[in-house]
This record gives structure tokens, sequence and C-alpha cells, in this order.
């Protein structure tokens, strides 16, 4: 027979080794060494990692880097989604904001190509895209990756939904190929996907600029200056 007082013990022996385990900390990955002050471990980066290095070094020391923050109201754009998120689910879709937010930056950069455009320091020259390619940058085991999605201004929303959950899987299990990281005009970086709100991403050169999206949330809001109401922004 299991007894309450069973539970209790199995529930304070458990809480137990999880101290225990949080006190110890997560031993990292490599091979173990020192360096004169104490243990440390060392691991070779793969020629991604020296890759991606390379280009947030030349990002840093390279393009200026300014940082503006803005509330978006995304009430409507929720109340869309929610009325057509069940279409999409009988297709094999999940909808989140992300196609949307995809389809309208797509938009935008073609209305305002300076944003659409990479410099050439050594040509003394500004190029500008006809195309737009958007870079999803996704969080997997190896580090942060940037996959494409190419022609994302040609795109319906179903499409690029469908494209945005193939670029994840392919992220996150290994399969992308490099070439599936090349040829972004224009990068997302989703915070709220991980419960963040605000932060300053670092740019993917040679684009000129990214957008960092934080978590959705509801908040009270004055609408035209005569009352408040709860607006999720």
């Amino acid at each position: 027979r299991i007894t309450e007082d069973d539970l209790h013990a199995h529930v304070r022996n458990v809480n137990e080794q999880t101290a225990s385990a949080a006190m110890q900390g997560v031993t990292p990955p490599g091979i173990a060494d020192s360096d004169g002050q104490g243990g440390i471990r060392r691991e070779k980066l793969s020629r991604l990692r020296q890759t991606i290095a390379r280009n947030m070094l030349t990002s840093y020391s390279t393009i200026p880097q300014l940082t503006n923050f803005d509330d978006v109201d995304t009430t409507e754009l929720e109340r869309i989604r929610q009325d057509s998120k069940a279409d999409y689910a009988a297709s094999g879709i999940k909808l989140t904001a992300m196609p949307f937010l995809v389809k309208s930056i797509a938009s935008a950069l073609k209305l305002h190509p300076v944003i659409n455009a990479s410099i050439d320091l050594e040509a003394k020259e500004t190029i500008y895209k006809e195309y737009v390619n958007i870079g999803i940058a996704v969080d997997t085991e190896k580090g942060l990756v940037v996959p494409v999605l190419r022609d994302a201004d040609l795109k319906s929303i179903p499409q690029i939904a469908r494209e945005l959950a193939a670029i994840a899987d392919s992220a996150r299990d290994g399969s992308f190929k490099i070439d599936d990281l090349r040829g972004g005009t224009f990068t997302i970086s989703n915070l709220g996907a991980i419960g963040g709100t605000y932060s300053t991403p670092i740019i993917n050169p040679p684009e000129v600029a990214i957008l960092l999206v934080g978590r959705s949330r509801i908040m009270p809001q004055y609408i035209d200056d005569e009352g408040s109401e709860e607006r999720r922004g």
C-alpha cells in the first residue's frame, strides 16, 4: 500500500535531488583541462559556429548599431488569427502570428528599398535588392541559425506558414544546407517565442537591419484619449 507519508517522503526526496543537481550545475561539453585558475573544458568550434562568430564580429565592428523600441497593437491581428486557425489546422498548418508578420515586413520592404539593401564599401555602392528573402532566426541545440525564406513578398500566408514550419524543423534537426542560410535581405528574430519582450539584436551582415519581435501580451491602453480597454500588443 502507498500511504500519504510515502507520497510526502517521495516529494521531499525529489526536491532534495533537484536542489542538489542545481547546486552542482550542468557539466559543459568539451575536453577537461585547466587554465591555471581551475578546471575548464575545451570544445572545438564547428565550421558553422566559426562562420557565425566571424559574421557577428564583422557586424559589430563595421555596422553602426542603432536600436528603436515600439509597441504595436495586434488586437485585430489576433482576432483574425483566432478566427482562421481552425481552418489552417484542418490543412495541417499551425497558424501563429509569424506568417502575418513575415508578409507585412516583406510588403514594407518593397515600399522601402533602402532597408532591403546592402553596402559594398570596396565598390562604394549601395546595392538595392529586387527580391525579398527573409531570414528567420531559429534557436537550436547547436546555437542560433538563420535559414532564409525566399521571395516572401510573392507568397501567400498559407505558403509562408508551411515554409516557416519546414524551416524550423530543418534547423532543429540539422538537415539544412549552408545555402539555406545564404541570400537573406532582412532578418526577423522572435524573442517572444521564449518569453522575452525587449532586446537589442545584432544585424546579420550584409543586411542593413533586423527586427526583434517581443512577447505578445494584453495591456490596458487609452483609445483616442477617451478611456482605456485591454488590447493585445
